[in-house]
């Protein structure tokens, strides 16, 4: 079993350490990774032979990270003649792929998750849905890196054990701004909001090409990012009102098996463990 190539959305192969140099983070997409850097205040990326200290990283279940990453993906993907510089979040995925999705942009949610699987079955094309073990495997599937596995589904018990093992002082939780997946339609407060729309700057510059979230809910035409991520957030609702069928939720676990062997096994000892005490043989 090798690993499948990585893709080119992701600073594969870098920590996010601390300034002190106390600790750094393997930032897995859709893993608590903004929280996770934010809270362990983690800022400077080393790549993983430059950092010498310990190092975390979050897991959480696949189906649920997976069904997490298909709104992300959407709303931030483009291709390559639209792509627009200031958009740092923007990922630009194959043409193909990006047809494909717009092709069913008007569906039923259940017609998107599949094709959205069919998709990711045929490649993996965006660090949101890319499987968790390749932030931390080389190409034959052996870890590049050994760094001690925590649950994003109990994130506060993690930043303790955190805390107690590494012996690091983790600030409070504070008002988080992508809370439950919900993506900004306004600035973090009234002056930042007023100053952001007055300058064109923020949530008020246009996206000249709103793709699969443009086509569902809009006209097609260029709307502020404010708008995109409105759309996004009512796509995200839609998503959580359906029921994930039976055969598309087996064939997302069989795309992670890795992880989710990975996952149950760190899960029942509760977090706090090595990679290396844990990483499923390689048969």
């Amino acid at each position: 079993m090798q690993r499948q190539p990585l893709t080119t959305t992701h600073p594969h192969g870098y920590v996010l350490a601390r300034p002190d140099r106390a600790l750094g983070l393997i930032r897995i997409s859709k893993n608590a990774s903004t929280e996770s850097k934010v809270r362990l205040e983690c800022e400077d990326w080393l790549p993983f032979h430059e950092f010498g200290g310990p190092v975390v990283a979050f897991l959480r279940e696949p189906v649920a990270r997976f069904l997490s990453s298909v709104p992300e993906t959407i709303l931030r993907m483009t291709d390559f003649a639209s792509a627009q510089e200031w958009r740092m979040d923007r990922v630009v995925i194959p043409d193909d792929v990006h047809l494909e999705l717009l092709d069913v942009a008007k569906a039923p949610i259940p017609t998107v998750l599949e094709r959205f699987v069919e998709l990711v079955e045929y490649a993996f094309f965006d660090a949101h849905h890319e499987p968790q073990h390749a932030f931390l495997a080389d190409r034959h599937m052996a870890l590049r890196i050994d760094p001690y596995l925590y649950l994003t589904e109990t994130f506060e018990t993690a930043i303790g054990q955190i805390e107690n093992r590494f012996g690091i002082d983790v600030p409070p939780a504070a008002q988080r701004g992508n809370v439950g997946g919900r993506k900004a339609e306004a600035g973090r407060n009234g002056l930042v909001d007023v100053a952001r729309r007055v300058s064109s700057t923020g949530v008020y510059r246009e996206v000249t090409n709103p793709g699969f979230l443009g086509r569902r809910y809009g006209d097609g035409q260029p709307v502020l990012l404010r708008e995109l991520n409105g759309y996004c957030n009512k796509f995200v609702r839609e998503l959580k009102s359906q029921d994930l069928p039976a055969d598309l939720r087996q064939r997302i676990c069989d795309l992670y098996a890795f992880d989710l062997a990975l996952w149950q096994d760190v899960t029942s000892r509760g977090g706090d463990v090595r990679a290396s005490d844990v990483w499923p043989r390689n048969d």
